[in-house]
């Protein structure tokens, strides 16, 4: 047996293990031996309860870190908004607990750069993704260059939009999001076929210019209290369909964020924060 510190941090409500594997071989490990068990770690009941597992390993070029993240189903993700900024608090309190630093973390949808300004932690999230093939989706029609398909499922009848950031959303916008069933639609378009890769899912309410209140299906995790690359994909749908602002207050079940986004070519920006819940240790065999 053997104990593996952790510490768990939230951001949104959306929550993750955090494990340092930074001069430890906890991630090499993981990968090569399994002495981890994603899915126990993260079940709320036997586990310590998270939507997922992050692994800090030291960054392969001249940046500060790398992220590696899993989903609660033991399936790795590319990236994750909320994750990221749980990572960047976390080096933030245990590395070097100065403001207005810049910290460049790879991820395996690429270099993101963070910053973290008076509590709150601003996010280059990456050019949003509209090619079909690389979302992946294998929708061929578009509205205002966005990958557009009419979903007919049960009583549910609506148009869907696929932004990809890094990963691949399923966009909603629907006039009363209160009558949306989470449980019954979200895994259902989470393994549409015209997704090969699965994607997350989001049905949105567009409040007004300035605000849009989201239910979010993660993939890989289910019904999640925040998605920050969904945040991201709904605001860029959104204003490519003339819905909102270039600036926008996205509210979730966990809280809000703030996406900055108007031009195909520019990354978009999101800013909220991120909180510390606790420390602890697990018993691996």
């Amino acid at each position: 047996m053997k104990n593996i510190s952790f510490e768990k941090y939230q951001g949104n409500g959306n929550d993750f293990v955090i494990i340092d594997s930074r001069g430890n071989e906890l991630y090499k490990n993981y990968k090569t031996n399994k002495i981890f068990d994603i899915k126990k770690i993260c079940n709320r009941q036997f586990g310590v309860g998270a939507d997922g597992v992050i692994f800090i390993e030291e960054p392969n070029e001249d940046n500060y870190a790398k992220m590696i993240i899993f989903n609660s189903d033991g399936s790795e993700a590319q990236m994750c908004g909320n994750g990221i900024r749980c990572l960047v608090e976390y080096l933030h309190v245990n590395d070097s607990m100065n403001n207005n630093i810049e910290y460049k973390i790879e991820t395996k949808a690429g270099l993101k750069i963070a910053k973290y300004i008076n509590d709150e932690i601003k996010v280059k999230m990456g050019v949003p993704i509209l090619e079909c093939q690389n979302i992946p989706t294998t929708i061929e029609k578009k509205i205002n260059s966005i990958p557009t398909h009419e979903f007919i499922e049960k009583d549910f009848n609506n148009m869907g939009y696929a932004v990809g950031m890094g990963n691949p959303h399923l966009i909603f916008f629907v006039k009363d999001i209160e009558s949306i069933v989470l449980s019954r639609l979200g895994p259902i378009f989470e393994k549409n076929e015209l997704f090969p890769e699965k994607t997350n899912v989001h049905f949105c309410q567009i409040l007004n210019r300035d605000n849009i209140k989201v239910k979010v299906w993660e993939r890989g995790a289910g019904p999640t209290l925040a998605c920050g690359t969904g945040a991201c994909a709904i605001h860029v749908a959104a204003y490519k369909l003339g819905l909102c602002n270039s600036q926008t207050i996205v509210t979730l079940p966990g809280g809000n964020l703030k996406i900055d986004w108007s031009k195909d070519d520019c990354e978009v920006m999101m800013t909220g924060n991120a909180k510390k819940v606790f420390s602890g240790s697990m018993l691996i065999n």
